[in-house]
Parts: C-alpha cells; structure tokens; sequence
C-alpha cells in the first residue's frame, strides 16, 4: 500500500464523501445508459406501406366494414402490389405502390382484379404506419424508410462516435484542467443538449446533437469513474464498478418502461435529461481529486482537498499528514510518455490483444443489445430480459475473477459468447432464440466488466491511464461498427450474428496469451509488467483478489 493509501485510511476510505460521490456516480451511469439506448425505440421502424392521398378521408361504410383498422387494412391491400409482380421486379412492397391517380377508392375496390395492370411507382406520397409496435419514433415523423432506411442505424453509429469524441476529449480535458471542473460542465451540457435534442427539427439537426449529447454523458460517466477509483483504497475498487454497471443495467428497464408508455419521442428525450439535472446540486458539493492535484505538483490544493475529504468523512488528518504527503510528492515526478507503451515487444504485444479484446466486447455487446428487436418476441420484454442478464452478469464477473482468475474467466465467457450467437442462427424465432441471445448478452457483459480489471493490472502505473484510454478508444470503434454491421442482414440475414460469434470466439483465444494476473501486486514499471509473464509471482504478491 502507497503512503496515499496510508492517508486514505486515515481520513476516511468509505464515509460520507464517497458515498456522496457515488450518488453522483450512480446518476450520471444511469442517464448514461438512457441516452445511449434511447435510439432502440425512438429510432424502431413500424411496419409501413404506401400513402394514397385522395384515399384518406374516405370511409368503408358502403363495403361493410365499420372499424377504422380494417378500412385502413382495405386500403393498404388495394395499394399493394401483387407479390408476383414484386418478385419479378424486385421490389420492396414498402416502397413501391400502383399508381392510383385520379382512381376512387370505390372503384378500385369493385375492379381489384384489374389494378394489377396499372402502372408500378414509387411511394411519392409518403407512407403510412402500423403503430402497434413503436409508439412514436423519428423513423415516422422523418419518414426514414425505403431509400433512408439505413439512416437510423448510421445515426446509432454517429452516437458512438460522439462516444468516442467525448473518451479523446473528456479524457484530456479531465488531465488538464481537473476531474471536478470537467464534470460539472459535462453534467450540466449533457441535460441541456438532451433537451434540445427533443427540439431537433430534422435529421440533420438530430443527428449532430446526437454525436454532442453521447460524448458529453459518455465523457461525464468515464471522469465520474475515475475520480470515483481516485478517492477509495484497491480492495474497494471492483465493487465499486460493479455498482457503477449497475446502475448502467437499470436504465435498460426505463428506457423500455418509458418507449412503451409514453407516445411521443421529444417527451421520452426530456425524461431521459432528468438524471443530470438531478445530479447538479451533488456539483456543488465535489471536491477535485487529491491525487490528480498532487500529479500535478498542486499540493497546496491537495492539502485542502485532503482536508475535506477528511472533514466530511468526520476524520481529521494525522499527526504525521504533512510527512505522509511529502512521501506523496516523491511520487509524481516522472512524466511519461504514449510511445513508451510501444518501446517493448511484449508490452506491445499485450496492448494490441487489449485493444482487440475491447473493441470485440464492445462490438458484441451492443450489437446484442441493439439487435433485441430480431429475436422474435416482444421488443420491450427481449430489451428488458436483456438489461436484466446483466445484473447476475456482473456478480458472476467477481466470482470467477476471483476463483478462475482473469484470464481463465475472461477466455471462457468470451468463447462461451461467441457460441452462443453461433447457436442463435439457426434457432427459430421466439423464446428458443432469445434464449440463445439473452446466454450471450450475459456472458459478454460479464467478460466486459473481467477486462477492465485484467487490464488494470496489466498495465505499469506510469502507463495505465494511457493504455485504458487507448483501449477505450478501440472500445468505442466497436461499438460505432455494430449498428453499422446490423445492417448487412439485408444482404445476408445470419451474417450479423457470425461476424459477432466469430471475432468473440477468437478474441476468447487471444486471450489466454496474456498474462494471469491473480494474486499479483499491480506493476508499477514497464520491467514489473514484463515480469508478469512468468509463472513467478511479483515479489510483492498480494492475496487473491
């Protein structure tokens, strides 16, 4: 234990400060996890079909039909181009209608027969849509179908790359100018722009506060976590990610709650800024991390910080405190550098495993989760099915990190995921295949929480926020792909689920070539890490964590 450590236990490790950050923790995670899955709803397509305009005010009284579905019914089957036309042109009977003009819906109704030599065009009227699936979504109001179809899934990618903005930028700014100043202002943007979000009045406009609004929440969640890991001593360090997660896995649940109850999408976009608007007034109370004060040579304002921390926990500082933080001092004078990571075959070797590893688990993981609408049930029953499987998911995570060790526990949920969507392919349509999903949702959620640790300890202290946020970035690659590669079963239904259970099962493989970390003290130099992989423990090996 560091003398920081030291001091930790001295002024309060888990009082009332921590507790007070983790609420503001457990928010942020949580609006988090609503903003980035309220695009599976808002953004769900309804069934559709084309829109004949002179048509819409007629009734069905004079053909016996009184209720307003089966006139709406009527209407769409006179419009719809007979199958066997569709097949020898090779169209889509969403985008293509007869051409009706100037044709009453009384007569095309008596001489239904003969419509099927009219003229086939282009739905040029717009589309009408079944909304007993999806209550209100964009893909209706902007009319995303046909020739725009592929628009909702570039705008969940265009969401991940916001995500991917935000880990470059939040990630430096929080090195810069601090933990506690980036997020109060990430906080406080993120519920701002969510609410403007709501206002987009197009795609366009959408699209781009989209990209703003994930990288703000992701980058307020990822500087949240660190101060979090900054002011708490190791041994607590797994429990609270875990808590961290859940809190991620409990938005699912209302993001389904809130896309099956309530009818229009603006509304759902402005419920999902409550969350950071309920954490400002935590704001006022944050306190900037002393550790990150201290690498910066700040130590007039890591005194202060220390001194809250202590104050609130109801400690006071000891004795021996200015000593202790001397000792702190000895510790933050050497700088490194991104390149260092790469001056070793075997560090190299580790990094790009680490990184592919990331990028799969987050490709997989939203790939499934974004892909619940495919499995043949309810799609707010398979979304919330798919939240709840990470709750075990992430107890599982601490047992077999703890009893089978990082890289056994990671390797077997890895290939275990990748099986599973293999399994899915053939499997029907409905409980059997959601079964086969839901296996995998849980053991690539569990293996993604096992490789924030592994990689932790993996990596020297001098380089282990370089290589996390490197990781990170690939992770985020990931998960701008998976939407995007969603799309390819229109070429070839099955092929989502076998780019997703090939890359995990070889990543699985990949895995077992790193070195085991349990029960080894965390390097704290390149030559510690190199040293990891012999079976040799560190010299200063700890017990089983």
């Amino acid at each position: 234990m560091n003398s920081f450590d030291e001091l930790l236990v001295k002024i309060g490790s888990l009082g009332w400060f921590q507790i007070r950050l983790y609420m503001l923790v457990c928010l942020v995670s949580f609006g988090g996890s609503l903003v980035t899955f309220a695009q599976v709803f808002i953004g769900g397509t309804n069934d559709h079909w084309c829109k004949v305009d002179h048509w819409g005010n007629d009734n069905c009284s004079q053909f016996v039909i009184t209720t307003e579905k089966q006139c709406s019914e009527l209407k769409r089957n006179l419009s719809t181009v007979m199958s066997v036309v569709l097949e020898a042109k090779d169209l889509d009977s969403h985008c293509v209608k007869y051409n009706l003009t100037g044709i009453k819906l009384t007569s095309a109704f008596e001489n239904h027969h003969l419509l099927k030599y009219l003229d086939v065009i282009p739905c040029d009227q717009g589309w009408n849509f079944d909304r007993s699936e999806y209550r209100s979504t964009i893909t209706e109001d902007w009319e995303l179908v046909c020739g725009q179809s592929s628009s909702t899934n570039i705008l969940q990618s265009v969401t991940f790359a916001g995500r991917l903005a935000g880990c470059i930028l939040f990630g430096y700014l929080a090195d810069r100018i601090g933990r506690r100043y980036t997020i109060t202002v990430s906080t406080v943007l993120t519920g701002f722009v969510c609410v403007l979000c709501a206002a987009s009045p197009n795609v366009i406009i959408f699209g781009i506060l989209r990209f703003i609004v994930d990288g703000l929440a992701y980058g307020t969640t990822l500087v949240c976590f660190v101060l979090g890991t900054e002011v708490i001593l190791p041994e607590i360090r797994v429990y609270f990610g875990v808590i961290l997660w859940f809190c991620f896995a409990l938005g699912y649940f209302v993001v389904a709650a809130v896309g099956r109850y309530i009818e229009n999408w603006r509304i759902q976009l402005l419920l999902f800024a409550i969350p950071y608007f309920a954490a400002i007034p935590f704001l006022f109370f944050l306190t900037e991390s002393p550790r990150w004060l201290l690498s910066k040579r700040n130590y007039y304002k890591a005194e202060k910080a220390i001194k809250k921390i202590a104050i609130v926990n109801g400690k006071y500082p000891p004795a021996a405190f200015m000593t202790k933080l001397r000792e702190v001092k000895e510790d933050t004078k050497r700088n490194v550098a991104y390149c260092d990571m790469f001056r070793h075959r075997t560090l190299t070797y580790y990094m790009i495993n680490l990184m592919y590893n990331w990028f799969v688990q987050s490709f997989v993981y939203y790939g499934l989760s974004l892909g619940t609408s495919n499995l043949g049930v309810n799609i707010y029953v398979a979304f919330c099915i798919s939240g709840a499987v990470e709750i075990p998911s992430y107890v599982t995570s601490i047992f077999t990190m703890k009893y089978l060790g990082r890289k056994l526990s990671s390797g077997i949920l890895m290939i275990l995921a990748g099986l599973s969507c293999f399994a899915t392919i053939p499997a029907p349509l409905g409980p059997v295949r959601a079964t086969f999903a839901m296996i995998g949702k849980f053991a690539i959620a569990a293996s993604f929480s096992n490789i924030y640790v592994h990689t932790a300890e993996i990596l020297p202290t001098p380089l282990r926020t370089l290589g996390v946020g490197s990781c990170s970035i690939a992770a985020r690659v990931g998960g701008i792909m998976a939407p995007l590669v969603l799309v390819l079963e229109n070429i070839w239904g099955p092929l989502p689920l076998v780019l997703f259970a090939s890359s995990s099962v070889l990543a699985g493989v990949l895995i077992f070539l790193l070195p085991e970390t349990r029960g080894k003290a965390m390097p704290d130099t390149i030559a510690d890490t190199l040293a990891l992989k012999t079976p040799m423990k560190h010299p200063s090996s700890i017990q089983d964590a």
